[in-house]
């Protein structure tokens, strides 16, 4: 609960910094790199409460999708780096909102049936 919790506001976060200090977020490694290791690290932290698995194996990819991108020089990519942070920071605190919220367990409703 508290894993997505903090993916949401992360996410909401990225995406406040690309959008307002995208100068911030080109910088090599450690803005970028931050984020991802945070959303990997909630991720699989989550991962044990969630009630379907794809839920974190979206966020999963996700931060490895960031941090891939982290590895290039962002600064001579710039419509890269806004658009793929932008849409992975859009994507994380949706898909952690959704485990968030979405609290029904299928395989307990059909066991107990």
């Amino acid at each position: 609960m508290f894993a997505n919790l903090i993916n949401s506001i992360a996410g909401l976060v990225l995406v406040y910094s690309v959008v307002l200090h995208p100068t911030w977020v080109e910088q090599r490694y450690f803005p970028l790199m931050g984020f991802a290791a945070l959303f990997l690290v909630m991720a699989v932290w989550a991962r044990r409460s969630d009630p379907h698995p794809w839920f974190s194996w979206v966020n999963i990819i996700m931060a490895v999708a960031l941090a891939i991108l982290s590895l290039f020089q962002l600064a001579t990519l710039p419509y890269l780096t806004f658009w793929v942070a932008f849409w992975v920071g859009c994507t994380v605190p949706i898909m952690a909102s959704w485990a968030l919220l979405y609290n029904r367990d299928l395989r307990k409703t059909a066991a107990a049936h």
